[in-house]
């Protein structure tokens, strides 16, 4: 059964005047599609399809009315004149450029800038809360932090008030911050191998974390990874593994400061001390040990005894993994309790489907609703 409606020729008619095929491009990503996929389902050639994304042809009004019914989407989504974020793979940090296929990656692209476009018409009901990064401007970075990762960890720690204890809430920090941070819906066994991207190509930044939420150690590290990408590589080399090491230690040192962690940790392997450990910081055994290795607690031999008997629990059963859901605060919610504070306003979902040209489901697949959190201050913008 389609999701789009069957809408009367003459609307078609002036869609394909206005035909948009950059849209297209965008729909047909999001669904995981190749040309020649669509091309089957619309009864064109895959040649046609290439046409019309770029722009040599446009869709007669009938193809319009296919297009639409087989993506998902009504005829108006294809419709030029309203802002459009724009990505490429080179404009954005996938740390799995090489596993991930280049269809995944595609529908990624797509994900982030339909992501960015509810922010931004959210934000013409409700203001967001501003950007707060070193370094950024209005979509621009520029030097703001030393380029060493332990060093920007510390800086940033200090300009949002962190001092040196643990994070709790750490997707929510970002958030408050201005960061949109999402998770990307789980489409087939390849999205797994997307394992979090973030961009500062976009007005606003925006990190995505794959749907990690059978581990909140996993899902908090890989925010924190991305945060260190936006903040040390303001230039994209996507699946560069010196760039992805930095942002490892950036992570690790955000999350876990040495000063602080190195009297906590315990000189011996001793895994009940470390599980203690994991709950009040929020990272994984696996990141703890690695710290001691690094910090020098751990010889390299006692460190490899340490990997393989995490290795034995965890296939004895031992040690589960902890869902996102019960750490409050990982799951974001900002452009959900924006539309809340919008609905005040009058403004529905219905609403923001009707300005962007999406279909209302797409509306609530991205902002991704959940329970409720610790609240964000957003601002009316009305006041």
């Amino acid at each position: 059964m389609s999701l789009a409606p069957v809408l009367p020729l003459d609307v078609s008619s002036s869609v394909a005047a206005a035909f948009d095929g950059a849209r297209l491009t965008q729909a047909r990503r999001l669904a995981g599609w190749s040309k020649k996929e669509l091309a089957t389902k619309i009864d064109v050639t895959p040649a046609a399809v290439g046409q019309y994304e770029a722009g040599a042809i446009r869709p007669r009004p009938e193809q319009v009315r296919r297009l639409a019914e087989a993506l998902g989407m009504p005829s108006a989504f294809f419709t030029a004149g309203r802002p459009r974020a724009v990505l490429d793979t080179a404009s954005v940090h996938f740390r799995s450029l090489r596993s991930a296929p280049a269809r995944e990656r595609e529908r990624s692209l797509s994900f982030t800038e339909l992501l960015w476009e509810l922010a931004h018409t959210l934000e013409t009901h409700i203001r967001l809360p501003r950007v707060d990064l070193p370094g950024w401007d209005g979509g621009e970075t520029t030097p703001g932090l030393a380029s060493d990762p332990q060093q920007a960890a510390h800086a940033l720690r200090a300009q949002w008030g962190l001092g040196d204890g643990p994070i709790p809430h750490l997707v929510r920090l970002l958030e408050s911050h201005g960061i949109l941070v999402s998770v990307m819906p789980y489409l087939n066994p390849d999205s797994r191998k997307v394992y979090g991207f973030s961009t500062a190509r976009l007005p606003r930044p925006v990190v995505v974390l794959n749907d990690e939420r059978d581990d909140v150690f996993r899902h908090r590290f890989s925010c924190a990874h991305e945060l260190g990408h936006l903040l040390l590589h303001g230039e994209a080399h996507p699946g560069d593994i010196q760039n992805e090491r930095q942002a490892d230690a950036f992570a690790a040192e955000f999350l876990t400061p040495s000063a602080r962690l190195t009297g906590a940790l315990p000189t011996r392997v001793d895994f009940t001390a470390l599980g203690r450990l994991q709950q009040t910081w929020g990272v994984s055994l696996d990141s703890l040990l690695v710290r001691c290795r690094e910090l020098g607690l751990h010889t390299e031999a006692v460190s490899s005894r340490a990997w393989k008997r995490l290795k034995a629990l965890r296939s004895e059963g031992l040690l589960p993994p902890t869902p996102v859901r019960s750490f409050p605060g990982e799951v974001p919610v900002l452009l959900q309790r924006a539309l809340d504070m919008a609905q005040r306003k009058g403004v529905t979902a219905e609403t923001l489907a009707g300005e962007l040209r999406w279909p209302k489901k797409m509306v609530h697949e991205l902002l991704d609703a959940q329970d409720p959190r610790p609240a964000l201050v957003l601002t009316d913008t009305s006041l």
